[in-house]
């Protein structure tokens, strides 16, 4: 999983480099209609790459982690009605976005730079609404190493999310 997570890495800060640069944005009517597709690109893209190999292409199946709780419902359960959320465990918007189109304004943005920065924060979670609901922001103080610091402040185990409940659906 490590492997494709990192062609996935690859390819999401090609596009998210290549999105970035060529917004106008010094063209306020334009970032201000284009605001909700700027914020879910990197998202939708994210999504889409990590399930197109799965045999149920849902985003809950393609988190990098997940809680005991949330796994105890997903395992061979339909999702419908189950309570669950997908979660960026660190919030992208500060610690991706706002970074990235920084530098893409003053022109110092690099694919190598983006790609540093989403295998440094871009992973993903299967929680719980109820765990969801209880997350905290990221600290003030926060050093930027452990990625899982609201979770274990908020006492919320993270597992990594092995997929085997999907055998024999899953593709190779």
């Amino acid at each position: 999983m490590e492997q494709n997570r990192e062609k996935i890495i690859e390819e999401l800060a090609k596009r998210y480099y290549d999105f970035l640069m060529k917004l106008p944005f010094d063209d306020d009517l334009y970032m201000k209609g284009i605001g909700e597709g700027k914020r879910k690109f990197l998202t939708n893209l994210h999504i889409f790459l990590a399930t197109r190999k799965l045999p149920k292409k849902h985003k809950l199946y393609s988190t990098d982690f997940i809680t005991p709780s949330a796994l105890e419902k997903i395992r061979n359960n339909p999702l419908k009605g189950l309570e669950l959320e997908y979660e960026h465990i660190v919030p992208k918007g500060k610690f991706i976005h706002e970074i990235c189109e920084k530098k893409a304004m003053n022109n110092t943005l690099s694919i190598e730079f983006i790609k540093d920065l989403l295998l440094r924060y871009l992973w993903t979670a299967t929680v719980t609404k109820l765990e969801h609901d209880i997350l905290k922001d990221i600290p003030f103080d926060w050093n930027g190493n452990d990625i899982q610091i609201r979770y274990s402040n908020a006492g919320i185990t993270l597992l990594p999310h092995n997929i085997s409940y999907l055998n024999p659906l899953i593709k190779k």
